[in-house]
């Protein structure tokens, strides 16, 4: 038997927040994605995180006999948010890192912009691994508080389709002097510009074509 946990809106969709399910050989989260999008068809609408015993797992991911499967959005109980599915606000971030020892603040904006290598823009289209991605940005954050003294960090990136113009990624950075807060600001983009998993569609004049998130418009 297989315990299912239910978390926020996917509790309220379900109607419980909690049910078991039979185990059955070769099981994966995939598999009960299913099962639970069929008995509770509005859980379908909108992104799914999986854990199994406390620890994040794809969908893909292997389920075993007893274990207990957590099912949440994206974001939950108050965790940091990095990824957007909506336009992205330097209000939020600006008021995410204020502090009152923070006289350093540094703030990095990454807009799409309309030329790449001589081809005209029309949009992007951003994709990620929500669950890994949400984590790669967790270890980035970490690292920067470690390297330097900072007061606090916030960074947000989009996902979905942005046209010309549109804010993909802020990252801010708050500390008592301007120094650390500019190379730790520098330090997290850079950083997640190579390791989080996220994906873009360029669509420009001549065709699409995918490419490595945080390219161009952003340096």
């Amino acid at each position: 038997m297989i315990t299912i946990k239910l978390f926020a809106a996917f509790a309220d969709f379900a109607g419980t927040r909690e049910f078991d399910l039979e185990y059955k050989d070769g099981m994966t989260c995939e598999d009960l994605w299913k099962i639970i999008c069929d008995r509770f068809p509005k859980v379908a609408t909108i992104p799914a995180l999986f854990a199994i015993n406390d620890e994040y797992v794809s969908r893909s991911t292997s389920v075993k006999d007893n274990d207990q499967i957590l099912l949440f959005p994206p974001v939950s109980g108050g965790a940091p948010q990095y990824i957007y599915n909506s336009v992205l606000s330097v209000d939020r971030v600006l008021e995410a890192v204020k502090d009152e020892n923070g006289g350093g603040v540094a703030l990095f904006l990454g807009r799409v912009r309309r030329t790449n290598e001589g081809k005209t823009i029309r949009h992007l289209f951003y994709e990620c691994h929500v669950t890994m991605a949400e984590k790669k940005f967790d270890e980035i954050v970490k690292e920067m508080y470690s390297k330097w003294p900072l007061k606090k960090v916030a960074i947000e990136h989009r996902i979905g389709q942005l046209e010309v113009g549109d804010i993909a990624v802020i990252v801010g950075v708050s500390s008592e002097h301007r120094k650390e807060a500019i190379e730790a600001c520098r330090y997290g983009i850079d950083e997640l510009k190579h390791r989080v998993p996220i994906w873009k569609k360029e669509v420009s004049e001549t065709g699409e074509e995918w490419i490595g998130a945080c390219s161009h418009e952003i340096e």
